[in-house]
C-alpha cells in the first residue's frame, strides 16, 4: 500500500496483487464529519459566543492529522487478518520524519494539555458538549497510542531503508536510521540501490583500444564501493544489501523477482547482517540504598551525534532531543519519585541519573535497600 500518493501497482505490470492507496485527507474528512456531528448533537449552551468548528468540506490540512490517519489505515489493514504481510511505501526522509514522530507527539501533547484525570472530571459534569469532547479526545489518544504500539512492536513492524551509494546520500541515510530507531521503529535492513556492477572481464575494446567510458564506469564503481565501505564502517553489524543498477526500470513479477534474488544474495563482503532495534530504555539501580540510592535510566541512541543530544524533565516524563528530533519518554514508576541529578552521553547511550526525592519517597523505604 502507498501512503505518499504514488501508485506502486504500476511496477507490478498488471499482476493481480491487492494495492491500496490511502487518501489521508478523504479519511480525515470522513472521521471529522462524525466528530462534528456528535458535537452538534450535544447542543450549544453559549448562545453562539464560543468557537465553532469548520465544515468538513473546508478542511485543507490539520498538522499531524494526515500522517496519523495514514498509519491508522495501515494498522486497520494489518489487523484485518486478510493478508500475511502489509508492505507500506512510505514518503521520503522529510515526510517519514514527520510520520514516525506524529503518534507519540499527539499523545504527549494531549496528555500534557488536558490530562486524562482532568478529562474524567470534565466528563462527569452536566455539560454534554464537554462529555462528547472528552470522548473525542480519548478516541484520538487511544488511536495514536495504538499506532505507536504497532510501530514499536518489533515482532510486527520493521522498516527497510532504501538509499543510493553516494557519500552525501549515505550520510543522510545514517541520520535517518538514527531518527527511525529513536522513534521506536526497528530497521530490518538497508538496501543500497543502483550500485554500478563490477564488469569484471567484460570490458569492450577495439583496435583503437579501451573506450574512455570504461574508465568513467570503473571510477563510478569505485566511488560506490568506497562510499558503501565507509558507511558500513559506521553502522556496525547492520544488514546492508546491494542491488545493481539496471538499464531499464524493473516492471512485473519476473523483473522484480530478479531484483529480489540479487538483493537477497548480495550482502556485501564485510557488511553486517543484524537489524537495528527500536529504542528501549533500561532502568537500573547503580548504587546505594534508601535515600542514598542512585538510579540510572539508559536510553540507547545509535548513530546519534553527541552535540545533538539534550534531555530535560517535565513532571513524569523526560524529553529527549536527538538528531533534530524530540521524543517524550514516560518515566518508570520508581523514577517518578526521584529528582534528576545528572546526565551524560557516551558510546551511543544517554544515561540519566536519579536520586530519591525525600518529599515523595515512602518513609518505610527511606532507610531500605529496596526502591
Amino acid at each position: 500500500m502507498s501512503v505518499d500518493g504514488s501508485d506502486p501497482a504500476s511496477l507490478l505490470g498488471g499482476t493481480e496483487v491487492p494495492v491500496h492507496r490511502v487518501d489521508p485527507l478523504g479519511v480525515l474528512e470522513s472521521r471529522y464529519r462524525s466528530m462534528s456531528e456528535a458535537l452538534a448533537l450535544a447542543g450549544r449552551h453559549d448562545h453562539g459566543a464560543g468557537p465553532s468548528l469548520p465544515d468538513p468540506e473546508e478542511l485543507t490540512a490539520l498538522p499531524g492529522a494526515e500522517p496519523l490517519i495514514a498509519l491508522l489505515e495501515v494498522a486497520r489493514l494489518a489487523d484485518s487478518g486478510e493478508w500475511d504481510d502489509v508492505v507500506v511505501d512510505c514518503p521520503g526522509a522529510a515526510g517519514w520524519r514527520e510520520m514516525v514522530a506524529t503518534p507519540s507527539s499527539i499523545v504527549g501533547y494531549l496528555e500534557r494539555i488536558w490530562p486524562r484525570h482532568a478529562r474524567v472530571v470534565a466528563s462527569t459534569g452536566a455539560d454534554m458538549r464537554a462529555a462528547v469532547l472528552v470522548a473525542v479526545v480519548d478516541r484520538i489518544v487511544d488511536a495514536a497510542s495504538s499506532v505507536e504500539a504497532m510501530l514499536g512492536d518489533g515482532s510486527r513492524t520493521s522498516a527497510v531503508v532504501v538509499t543510493t551509494p553516494t557519500p552525501r546520500v549515505l550520510d543522510a541515510t545514517r541520520d535517518l536510521l538514527a531518527v527511525t530507531s529513536f522513534h521506536g521503529v526497528a530497521v530490518a535492513r538497508v538496501i543500497a540501490n543502483s550500485v554500478l556492477p563490477d564488469l569484471g572481464g567484460a570490458v569492450p575494446t577495439s583496435v583503437l583500444g579501451t573506450h574512455p567510458a570504461v574508465y568513467w564506469t570503473a571510477r563510478i564503481r569505485a566511488e560506490h564501493v568506497s562510499a558503501l565501505d565507509a558507511f558500513a564502517a559506521t553502522t556496525g553489524d547492520l544488514r546492508i544489501d546491494v542491488v545493481s543498477t539496471h538499464p531499464t526500470e524493473p516492471v512485473g513479477f519476473d523483473a522484480l523477482g530478479a531484483v529480489s534474488d540479487q538483493m537477497n544474495g548480495q550482502v556485501g563482503d564485510g557488511y553486517g547482517s543484524a537489524i537495528l532495534p527500536a529504542l528501549v530504555t533500561r532502568v537500573r539501580r547503580e548504587s546505594g540504598s534508601g535515600l542514598d540510592t542512585v538510579y540510572q535510566m539508559e536510553v540507547p541512541l545509535p548513530f546519534v551525534e553527541a552535540d545533538t543530544v539534550a534531555v530535560g524533565r517535565v513532571e513524569d516524563d523526560v524529553i529527549v532531543s536527538a538528531q533534530g528530533s524530540r521524543r517524550r519518554l514516560r518515566l518508570a514508576s520508581v523514577l517518578r519519585r526521584c529528582v534528576v541529578t545528572g546526565a551524560g552521553f557516551d558510546d551511543g547511550v544517554l544515561t540519566v541519573s536519579f536520586a530519591p526525592d525525600p518529599a515523595l519517597w515512602p518513609e518505610n523505604l527511606q532507610g531500605s535497600t529496596d526502591g
